[in-house]
């Protein structure tokens, strides 16, 4: 008895330690990053008072075509105004925010009903993610949580190691 209350409370423990904050369900990304978030609201603002990066808000689409609609002189200057800012930002910050760029653009043409415009993708260049970290998008079409899946490698430790206890 005294063993499955110490492994209950073992994967409880895991688990709950491998949850992250949980996503919006408006926009379920995670958050870019404290610095990145910094470059992106300081540029939106130069160019847009209105600009938000709150999805509650009437203007966060029309914030995130700053980012997203590729052929627009408004794209290019806000990317290339943030690009400098972002280069300066710590390096696991950047990797995130390129990773997720991809699945936010089509989140974005989505609910938009806008067409992607031709312009090259701002990740050419970058190494391959395989497709598997949180910001990429399965099959059917939605994006997978980074708590849930620390949560599911979490609770595979435990399930191991509670098997690997149980055969002692």
């Amino acid at each position: 008895m005294r063993f499955s209350v110490v492994a209950l409370v073992a994967a409880v423990v895991a688990v709950a330690s491998a949850q992250d904050a949980p996503l919006n369900p408006l926009y379920p990304f995670p958050p870019n990053g404290a610095c990145i978030d910094a470059c992106l609201i300081a540029t939106g603002k130069a160019m847009m008072p209105n600009f938000t990066n709150d999805p509650a808000s009437p203007d966060f689409l029309a914030s995130l075509a700053l980012a997203h609609e590729r052929d627009t002189p408004a794209y290019k200057k806000y990317m290339g105004t943030t690009g400098p800012c972002v280069a300066k930002c710590p390096a696991a910050e950047q990797g995130a925010y390129l990773k997720g760029y991809d699945a936010k653009a089509a989140w974005y043409y989505n609910k938009t009903g806008k067409v992607p415009t031709s312009a090259a993708n701002p990740n050419a260049g970058m190494p391959s993610t395989g497709g598997t970290g949180a910001g990429a998008k399965p099959a059917d079409g939605n994006t997978p949580s980074a708590a849930a899946a620390n949560a599911a490698s979490a609770l595979v430790g435990v399930v191991a190691l509670l098997s690997t206890i149980a055969l002692l």
